[in-house]
């Protein structure tokens, strides 16, 4: 059996380092900006997310967040695929796990991930086929 004295694969150690897409999204008179927020501090799990829009297309993404290491690089990732327009293949939790490398213990931290994801595409007005079929959970707008 190898035992890896590091819980974090090399893809979410990268993202983690270099968590370029945290804060709030840039002000920009020529973009609107919508948010979706999921889970709560008392939970674990907290995460919003802040899109700036400009004709229907996200041209920067943010997030807020707290959470644990997994939970803050699969955030900077969804960024990044966000901001590169690859909205319609962000997948589902269970594919984050796979792509990023993130134990399949962390899927309730994700699932929060995927709610605020859900809320902002929502109040975007963002079509993209996620995950989970039911519809959203724990969103505050």
């Amino acid at each position: 059996m190898n035992l890896d004295p590091d819980p974090l694969s090399s893809q979410v150690r990268g993202l983690f380092g270099s968590l370029t897409h945290a804060g709030s999204a840039p002000a920009d008179a020529a973009t609107r900006t919508v948010q979706g927020e999921a889970g709560g501090e008392a939970r674990g799990t907290r995460v919003r997310f802040e899109l700036s829009l400009r004709d229907g297309r996200v041209v920067a993404a943010r997030y807020q967040a707290y959470g644990c290491p997994h939970t803050l690089a699969v955030c900077e990732w969804l960024a990044q695929e966000l901001e590169a327009g690859r909205v319609a293949l962000l997948g589902s939790p269970e594919d984050w796990l796979r792509r990023l490398g993130v134990p399949i213990v962390k899927l309730g931290r994700l699932l929060v991930v995927e709610d605020a994801l859900r809320a902002v595409l929502s109040v975007g007005g963002i079509s993209a086929a996620l995950g989970r079929a039911a519809g959203v959970e724990n969103v505050v707008k």
